[in-house]
């Protein structure tokens, strides 16, 4: 089984509420602030820039404890498309532990022929924003609509969903709120970008600092290539803050 960019010996309890001290992340000093967001910070990679904001989270406050929501913005200035995809991101501690992207879907079946699990319901109104934005088709019964990337490419990893959904359900009800602002996986256009929310495990309160770090791969022109290119990695470090 593939569970995806991280090492295999992190897969930790998910920490639920409690009374237990939690975490708060603001961003390092060292971090490329970004005006007008202070609780952002941002990175470019081979003209892709990503933004992450810990603090941004507007919904029900009960998520919160549970997992770790980061408003993701990606703008490619590259001249080739790049997918988003679940496993291309992870939070790193400093002491090394890893926290991937948790998807808030099931998708199952094959690996050329995926599909969202049944019982899940259409989202009205997509709380994420995008311009030159495409879904991974099994996205598409969720957000009716949003257009869908018609090319062949292989998005999916049965692995990491069979895995990491079920630990993500042990930790947050996948809630229409949740659902809708999520960042779905897909494909961004030159020119294009997307606004979403990733969710990771909640991060061990005594950690001395975390690191976002987000895996940037082309698309290539090819549609009979499956596979991309990896153009880089963003980076984006933030600190950790033990609260009760």
């Amino acid at each position: 089984m593939s569970r995806g960019w991280f090492h295999k010996g992190s897969a930790l309890p998910m920490l639920l509420l409690c009374g237990c001290a939690s975490a708060a992340l603001s961003p390092s000093p060292d971090a490329q602030p970004v005006p007008g967001l202070p609780g952002g910070a941002q990175a470019d990679v081979a003209g892709v820039r990503v933004v992450a904001e810990v603090d941004a989270w507007p919904g029900d406050h009960r998520v919160l404890g549970r997992v770790q929501p980061v408003r993701v913005t990606i703008e490619n200035r590259a001249a080739v498309a790049v997918r988003v995809r679940y496993d291309d991101f992870v939070l790193v501690a400093a002491n090394g532990r890893r926290y991937p992207a948790l998807p808030p879907v099931r998708v199952e079946g094959e690996l050329f022929s995926p599909m969202l699990s049944m019982g899940f319901s259409p989202v009205g109104t997509p709380g994420f924003t995008y311009q030159r934005f495409y879904l991974a088709p099994y996205f598409a019964p969720l957000y009716p609509g949003v257009p869908v990337y018609r090319r062949r490419y292989l998005f999916y990893d049965p692995g990491y969903y069979a895995f990491w959904y079920t630990d993500f359900t042990r930790a947050v009800r996948p809630s229409v709120e949740v659902l809708a602002m999520a960042l779905p996986e897909g494909v961004i256009e030159h020119d294009g970008r997307v606004t979403g929310f990733l969710y990771f495990r909640t991060v061990d309160p005594d950690a001395a600092s975390v690191t976002f770090r987000a895996r940037i791969v082309s698309i290539a022109d090819d549609a009979a290539t499956l596979g991309g290119t990896v153009l880089g990695e963003a980076a984006i470090p933030f600190a950790v803050r033990k609260t009760r």
